[in-house]
């Protein structure tokens, strides 16, 4: 995958087959340390201890419809080629917490791609779903959450295409926001 924002799609299609109904992406960049740090957090069916040992194996999945599972490897193979690790921590009946990390600065670093169509995706398809996706770069934080923007919509349904796109737009210039505020900082 050549931009971080597919692993992030891939893993919270995973968390949405286990039956989530929450899902949390947050991501920190952290200049000084140089570091990027992608983290997605569920409150579905979560794992057993098997199968969290097995879920790394590219020749493991719990899908019927292939035999390979490449999702989780491919992204823990792109944090090690940066100087980075992916951890996993999951609970049956609680949830799955993926974290990985990166050097910000390393040449293998993927891109971040296009967060707020990722987003956008993910809505469209799943809009009863409660997604919270946070970024934060250094000190600055940006958050979005489909339950609060729910609630100001009261009956209009979250993947309306004016709402989409007011929300590609949202996410597009909060992210931009906090890049910019940071910039000026330095």
């Amino acid at each position: 995958m050549k931009e971080l924002s597919l692993h992030i799609l891939d893993i919270v299609q995973n968390s949405l087959r286990a039956g989530a109904d929450l899902v949390e992406i947050t991501i920190i960049q952290r200049s000084k340390e140089d570091l990027m740090v992608i983290e997605i957090k569920d409150n579905g069916n979560g794992m057993t201890f098997e199968e969290q040992r097995k879920v790394l194996d590219p020749f493991y999945t719990t899908r019927t419809t292939r035999r390979i599972g490449l999702g989780l490897p491919l992204f823990k193979a792109a944090a090690s080629r940066c100087n980075g690790v992916l951890s996993l921590e999951s609970a049956l009946g609680v949830g799955t917490r993926i974290k990985a990390t990166f050097q910000m600065s390393h040449w293998d670093r993927p891109p971040l791609g296009d967060i707020s169509e990722t987003l956008v995706s993910l809505i469209v398809a799943n809009p009863h779903i409660d997604f919270v996706y946070k970024h934060q770069i250094d000190a600055e934080e940006y958050c979005f959450n489909t339950k609060s923007l729910r609630f100001v919509l009261e009956e209009i349904p979250v993947n309306t295409p004016s709402v989409l796109e007011y929300v590609r737009r949202k996410i597009k210039k909060g992210v931009e926001s906090i890049n910019k505020t940071n910039l000026e900082k330095q």
